[in-house]
């Protein structure tokens, strides 16, 4: 299935910017403005790796229908870009701190489910893998599903991929 961005500020540069990460991320991008062109719903069931760009007017509240073709029936979690803020699916937010901000903006980019090595995420920090504490990664996410359980209320499905790394196994979508 083709996963939809939804981008709702007019800003060129911003969505300049999206578009080439995702493109670095190996997706394959169309372009659409929402209110002018809405997708049919036979051209978003395509092979996996395919990302709508939907651009939103921002005066003009998203489409209800469209809100859950882009991410099923439960609310999706949302990571802010400016904020460092994660709001999830029950909407309460949770200020996130830059490590934790990073190792999920990795997963936005990427299809529901997969796998982000250990490799790749400290790459992501900036940081050496050889001289890395895997123990330290560990304790990152340990100490962020925590912190979202407590101030959300709810589970982060960040999940361990034994040997492999971890995944997303929800909806996360980037807010700029």
């Amino acid at each position: 299935m083709m996963a939809i961005l939804f981008l709702q500020d007019e800003d060129p540069v911003k969505k300049d910017e999206i578009c080439a990460a995702l493109k670095n991320a190996g997706f394959r991008l169309t372009g659409s403005d929402l209110m002018s062109a809405p997708p049919a719903a036979s051209r978003l069931i395509e092979t996996s790796r395919n990302v709508a760009v939907l651009q939103v007017d921002q005066e003009r509240p998203l489409p209800l229908h469209f809100a859950s073709l882009a991410c099923g029936a439960s609310q999706p979690w949302c990571l802010s870009l400016r904020q460092h803020v994660l709001a999830a699916p029950n909407d309460k937010k949770t200020k996130l701190t830059n490590l934790e901000f990073t190792l999920l903006k990795i997963f936005a980019v990427l299809e529901q489910g997969e796998v982000v090595t250990r490799r790749r995420i400290i790459d992501e920090f900036g940081e050496n893998y050889m001289t890395y504490s895997q123990n330290r990664l560990d304790t990152i996410v340990m100490r962020l599903r925590r912190k979202i359980r407590m101030m959300a209320g709810a589970t982060l499905p960040l999940n361990t991929v034994r040997v492999r790394g971890f995944s997303f196994d929800d909806w996360l979508i980037l807010q700029h």
